[in-house]
């Protein structure tokens, strides 16, 4: 049945009629069948019969008042859709074998992470089983994946690195290095031990963290180490993975002092490889590369005093090359870094004297004996904890107090009264290398500026760090098997990769967003399930991207990801 519009004149003024009209066939042809004349119509009115017709012919059109039509269920959709976009780029669904899980852990670490045991309900509530064309098994399944995970972790970095080669992301040969540490909370593991804590966390035992990224963030080469491991034992074994599972003959490798000793450095020679490093402040001093009376320079005109000296200026600081047996070293100095170095020392005064003032007052109001290695190991971690422990001395100045009893019977109480002093030829020593750093390379043909940037480009790997320990949660560790916490780093570390991928993406923006808000905006697009209140029917459709997540696509290369051609493929009873 349809509505039939007819068109007739009469004394030269037109008027239209309308007819409800239903067609059927006969002898071959169509035939129309006069069911009521309606008379004239407002086209509104016309448009409210033609869509009652259509509900009579289709069982998908609902037709009521639009507090009937409530959203059923959501699955988070866009912000996974590009994060699995960019496994996929890097080919990890067919290294994973087509297996759910890793991917859907890998993401789970961006967007919301959650404890292993939640994953399989997480991943159900995304559009990820859609994109991927796979079910999720059963939860026991995942422990199944992260144990096949730590066995083949090798293999998982010659992946990646393939990867990096066919994509061009590993062109320089160049990579920064570094180690961390992560604590653990309760239970037992081999590898955990107590060490030194870059989490400030020493009441807890730890594993320590290997990692080797491009000078764009991307992950080629990590270990888990037992918590005890030290900085500067971690190199020779580094230069032998390098060689023998990479094939990377010669590189330059850049890392921090902490893992610069002279045995590391004639290992990296010997294997040809260039190296980046810097010294501490009493290398500094020891090899006397700075004249004596240096602190004295710094003063209103440094900038003239370090010129004549030889110093030149390069970005934000002065330096001067210096060759020593084959090395390169280039003492610098820079002007901002040493106000900053400076204020920071004072700021750390104040609380230590504020940390005393408020102990002195707590011991002169105590309520029974204090131990005096007690007091003393709460002064001693405080000052330590504030690199003060070699300017600020004290001593504990026996106080005798008094307290009445319930039955009025007087009790002595013996307590402290701190007494400090401020060596101030130690806070001056303390302070004689603030803004001075030195660094250190066998390179010959490397430019000075070259040696210096690529040491400051180096906070690269710290960033990974940070993002990984903060953003993607790999602490603290309540796994216990060895191999299941290899495979927990394992999934931190390629959740880093899509989370970096997408960073770098973003980075050539006009106005650079990071991936956490990039991530923000396109995760309200969401995969939605509408349909009538009380009904078992409904459709499904994503939420209509905004202009700020089409632009965000578009500049990123994934329009696709929203067009009818790609969602059709995803959704059940299609609205779209």
């Amino acid at each position: 049945m349809f509505l039939k519009k007819s068109k007739k004149t009469y004394k030269g003024k037109g008027y239209e009629t309308y007819a409800l009209t239903e067609s059927y066939r006969e002898g071959g042809k169509v035939k129309h069948k006069h069911i009521a004349n309606l008379g004239a119509l407002t086209p509104e009115q016309a448009e409210q019969i033609r869509l009652v017709l259509k509900v009579q012919k289709s069982e998908d059109v609902f037709v009521g008042p639009l507090q009937h039509v409530v959203a059923k269920k959501h699955y988070r959709f866009l912000d996974v859709a590009v994060l699995d976009h960019y496994w996929r780029h890097f080919s990890l669904d067919a290294y994973f074998n087509h297996k759910i899980y890793p991917e859907a852990m890998a993401i789970n670490r961006c967007l919301e992470p959650k404890s292993k045991i939640r994953i399989k309900d997480w991943t159900e509530n995304t559009a990820l089983p859609r994109l991927t064309g796979m079910e999720c098994p059963g939860e026991y399944e995942i422990y199944r994946d992260l144990d096949e995970i730590a066995v083949a972790e090798k293999q998982l970095q010659q992946h990646l690195y393939q990867q990096y080669m066919k994509h061009g992301l590993a062109a320089e040969e160049s990579y920064f290095y570094d180690i961390t540490s992560s604590y653990f909370e309760g239970g037992k593991c081999i590898l955990a031990a107590y060490g030194y804590s870059r989490d400030h966390r020493p009441d807890r035992k730890q594993v320590v963290i290997a990692l080797v990224i491009t000078p764009e963030g991307y992950p080629l080469y990590w270990r888990v180490m037992p918590g005890n491991t030290q900085d500067v034992t971690t190199v020779k074994e580094l230069v032998k993975e390098l060689k023998e599972r990479f094939g990377i003959k010669e590189c330059l490798l850049v890392f921090d002092r902490g893992m610069m000793s002279a045995e590391n450095l004639q290992v990296l020679s010997r294997q040809d490889f260039t190296y980046i490093t810097a010294l501490d402040r009493d290398e500094i001093k020891g090899l006397g590369l700075l004249e004596p009376g240096f602190p004295e320079l710094l003063g209103k005109e440094w900038r003239e005093n370090l010129e004549q000296r030889r110093f030149r200026a390069y970005d934000n600081l002065y330096f001067r090359e210096h060759n020593l047996s084959g090395k390169r070293y280039f003492v610098s100095y820079n002007r901002q870094l040493c106000e900053e170095q400076r204020e920071s020392r004072r700021i750390r005064l104040a609380k230590a004297e504020t940390f005393i003032t408020a102990l002195n007052e707590n011991l002169a109001q105590a309520k029974r004996s204090r131990s005096e290695d007690s007091t003393k190991g709460k002064i001693d971690r405080q000052l330590r904890n504030l690199n003060l422990h070699k300017v600020v001395t004290y001593r504990l100045q026996p106080l005798t107090l008094k307290s009445v009893g319930p039955g009025g019977k007087e009790k002595k109480i013996n307590s402290f009264r701190i007494e400090y002093t401020i060596d101030e030829t130690a806070l001056k020593k303390q302070g004689s290398l603030d803004g001075v750093s030195c660094f250190l390379t066998n390179s010959q043909s490397l430019k000075p500026e070259q040696v210096i940037l690529a040491y400051r480009r180096k906070n690269k790997v710290e960033e990974a760090f940070r993002e990984i320990k903060s953003y993607l949660q790999v602490r603290p560790f309540y796994l216990t098997r060895e191999e299941r916490i290899r495979a927990h780093v394992c999934i931190c570390v390629l959740g880093y990769l899509l989370l970096n991928t997408l960073e770098e993406q973003l980075s050539h923006l006009e106005k650079p967003l990071s991936g956490p808000d990039a991530l923000a905006i396109l995760g309200r697009c969401q995969l939605n399930r509408i349909g009538p209140k009380g009904s078992d029917t409904y459709v499904e459709s994503i939420t209509e991207p905004a202009p700020e997540q089409l632009e965000l696509l578009r500049e990123l290369g994934l329009s696709y990801l929203v067009k009818a051609k790609f969602v059709d493929q995803l959704l059940e009873h299609s609205a779209m």
